[in-house]
């Protein structure tokens, strides 16, 4: 029996199987994950409910781009910070 048919036979998920803790999705990291490309990181979610699972950091050298990444993550969470302040105010 090779390793494969063991952990198969098993139903335990491989090392790349990313897990929702919301809603219980589960896949392969490169499966049908909703992946966002932003300044300084890759921000994973699920298909199903939307919730963010990590954030992949995008590596980068040099003091002035830290600094820049710092400004952007600050203004990304204004915005989503605002966003859902407007949907609330406006939700019936």
């Amino acid at each position: 029996m090779s390793p494969t048919d063991s952990r198969a036979s098993r139903d335990v998920p491989s090392k790349a199987t990313l897990f929702c803790p919301d809603c219980g999705h589960q896949g392969r990291y490169d499966g049908d994950w909703i992946v966002v490309e932003r300044y300084g990181g890759t921000h994973y979610r699920c298909p199903d409910c939307h919730a963010e699972l990590t954030v992949r950091p995008t590596h980068t050298t040099g003091h002035p781009t830290r600094v820049m990444d710092t400004y952007w993550q600050a203004v990304d969470r204004s915005v989503r910070a605002w966003r859902g302040l407007w949907h609330r105010l406006l939700s019936p």
